[in-house]
């Protein structure tokens, strides 16, 4: 399932644009993503393992770095989920297009936005079970789409394409770009890369956690690294890497290489169930994350409630919300999605940091404590450190690319805000503090 859950249109549409910026060398970008990503999600996994009372990292961040970190951190979060699940919006609309090219892009993300607001004021029944079967059938189309690219390519399949392997490494070079191009594209594949707090926060549950996490931690990166790769040498391969487009899914535009038109529309309908599911437990999380700030003080009281399970004003916040942020579309038809995407990165790499840093201090506490460590991020503190320097890295470089730039300015001025609201918050919980 966290393969799954990380499978989204990082991967089937944003992928494109991260293959325009870095060129063949987007393995090595893909290399550098996944090197965080395993030092952020086993960052997690030792905490949640160690300590299954408080269970969340924002329970984490208030106990290691304090209220005002678990108040920034959690807002940033709700703030950054909902730009994500937007962007799954914007992604979809842009899938369904495919069929309906006349119809505006916000009117499909709005649609699909006030569609999944609506399913998430039902009950929950049966939610694991649909996301295990998209999950299974993501992971299923993209290794069929491996295989279909490496059978085009040994002529064992029709194909009608200019491309082929010698675009690797031909002129310009695999490093078409160089430095500029694959860390411009680090933002991107950093945003195709999350989800993984699912594998986390099931650290408690696990038994046998010290081998069991550490293995499913393994597999899930190498798992990611492998499909990712595999899907970037086969888009490269069927297309020219670039013209991959950006305004479509560089999958579908692959698939029109072979003579089955049906192939195509087969792909996009797989695609855009992905995308739907997706956006659906996005927002299912992002409603308790609301919740649970409210249930810290973090948020007026009213959104902590939740009446037979469901956090009915949490989730009417947030689709609000939601479905604003979806109609961005109708401004900028053409670079909304980007926007959202590049946007989301930058706020997940702050949440990704706040992770590895709680985790440097929250060891030491654990141990203090006498909690027994059942898994460990092996390399500590070092490896911490590393992982920190590299988010920080990945920020710098942004004014590489020009696109990033504006994303930049609106996660740090969200940053800045949220940052900001906890001034009065601290005032108040300092009086109170005082009186008593």
């Amino acid at each position: 399932m966290t393969v799954g859950g990380i499978m989204g249109s990082g991967l089937f549409l944003a992928i494109g644009q991260a293959i325009r910026l870095a060129g063949p060398a987007i393995v090595v970008s893909l290399l550098i993503g996944v090197t965080i990503m395993a030092l952020e999600v086993s960052a997690l996994a030792e905490m949640a393992a160690a300590d299954r009372e408080r269970g969340s990292f924002l329970a984490f961040a208030h106990h290691a770095l304090g209220p005002g970190a678990a108040f920034v951190g959690g807002w940033i979060f709700w703030f950054s989920s909902i730009l994500n699940i937007s962007a799954e919006a914007t992604a979809g609309a842009i899938f369904t297009r495919l069929w309906f090219p006349s119809v505006p892009v916000f009117v499909f993300s709005v649609g699909y936005a006030l569609i999944v607001v609506g399913i998430n004021f039902l009950t929950v029944r049966g939610f694991s079970t649909v996301e295990s079967w998209m999950s299974g059938t993501k992971i299923t189309a993209t290794v069929l789409f491996i295989l279909v690219a490496i059978g085009a390519l040994a002529k064992i399949l029709p194909v009608h394409t200019q491309a082929g392997i010698q675009g690797w490494y031909h002129a310009p070079s695999f490093f078409p770009h160089g430095a500029a191009g694959v860390f411009g594209a680090m933002v991107l594949v950093l945003f195709s890369m999350s989800g993984t707090g699912v594998l986390g926060l099931a650290a408690p549950n696990v038994k046998d956690a010290e081998h069991t996490i550490g293995k499913s931690i393994r597999n899930t990166i190498i798992t990611i690294y492998v499909l990712y790769v595999g899907a970037a040498l086969a888009l490269t391969s069927l297309l020219v890497w670039s013209s991959v487009p950006t305004a479509q899914s560089p999958f579908t535009a692959a698939l029109r290489t072979l003579p089955w038109g049906w192939l195509v529309n087969v792909f996009n309908l797989v695609i855009l169930l992905a995308v739907l599911s997706a956006m659906n437990a996005g927002l299912f999380a992002t409603d308790r994350v609301l919740a649970t700030l409210g249930r810290i003080h973090s948020a007026p009281h009213i959104v902590s409630r939740e009446p037979r399970g469901i956090p009915r004003m949490a989730n009417l916040v947030t689709g609000i919300l939601f479905v604003v942020v979806s109609g961005l579309a109708y401004f900028l038809p053409k670079t909304a999605y980007l926007y959202l995407v590049t946007a989301t990165g930058f706020q997940a790499l702050f949440v990704w940091g706040l992770i590895i840093v709680t985790q440097i201090v929250y060891r030491k506490i654990l141990l203090k404590e006498g909690k027994e460590l059942k898994f460990r991020l092996k390399g500590y503190p070092y490896s911490s450190i590393f992982g920190v320097l590299l988010i920080v890295g990945v920020v710098a470089t942004a004014p590489l690319a020009p696109h990033e730039m504006i994303a930049l300015e609106i996660s740090v001025g969200a940053s800045l805000i949220f940052f900001l609201a906890y001034l009065p918050v601290r005032a108040k919980r300092l009086h109170r503090a005082q009186e008593k």
